[in-house]
This record gives C-alpha cells, sequence and structure tokens, in this order.
C-alpha cells in the first residue's frame, strides 16, 4: 500500500513536471507567435516600400529622359540654324 501510494506520489510529481514544461512550451510558442508576426509585417514593409522605390524610378527615369530629349533637341535645333546660315552665305557666295 506504501508503495503504491509513493508511486502515486511520484506520478503526481511527474505529471506536475511535465504540465510545468508545457506551460513554459506555450510561453515560448506565444513568444515565437509574436516574433512571426513581427517578422511578417517586416516584411510587408519592406515589399511596400520596394514597390514606392520601383514606381519612383520610373517616374525619375522618365523625366530624365524627357530632359535628354529637350537638351537633343535644343542642340539639334541650333545646329540647323547654323547649317542654314551656312548654306545661305555659300549661296550668296557662288551666286556672286
Amino acid at each position: 500500500m506504501r508503495s503504491d501510494i509513493s508511486g502515486l506520489k511520484e506520478m503526481r510529481s511527474d505529471i506536475n513536471g511535465l504540465k510545468e514544461m508545457q506551460a513554459a512550451d506555450i510561453s515560448e510558442l506565444k513568444g515565437m507567435r509574436s516574433d512571426i508576426n513581427e517578422i511578417k509585417q517586416g516584411q510587408k514593409r519592406l515589399e511596400e516600400g520596394q514597390e514606392r522605390l520601383q514606381k519612383n524610378l520610373i517616374d525619375s527615369l522618365g523625366a530624365y529622359t524627357e530632359r535628354i530629349v529637350d537638351y537633343v533637341d535644343d542642340k539639334t535645333e541650333v545646329l540647323n540654324k547654323r547649317v542654314f546660315k551656312a548654306e545661305s552665305e555659300i549661296e550668296s557666295l557662288s551666286r556672286q
């Protein structure tokens, strides 16, 4: 009978130990869940930032392309005027 009682006490002690371990595991899982949520939020912020960066890059490239085209057009116009002036002078000299 005493050995049965002793065995029951030992089982109760083992069960209490398991309950403590289970509580610790649950606490650790809650911490992991919190960490995972933080990682998901961080990933979402990174994806949103990357999307904004891509849009800004496209917009910036468009603006720079416009500036380059305008610059080339201006220089082409100046050169065309010079060529026209030179051709006009050559024409007038050849008539003399």
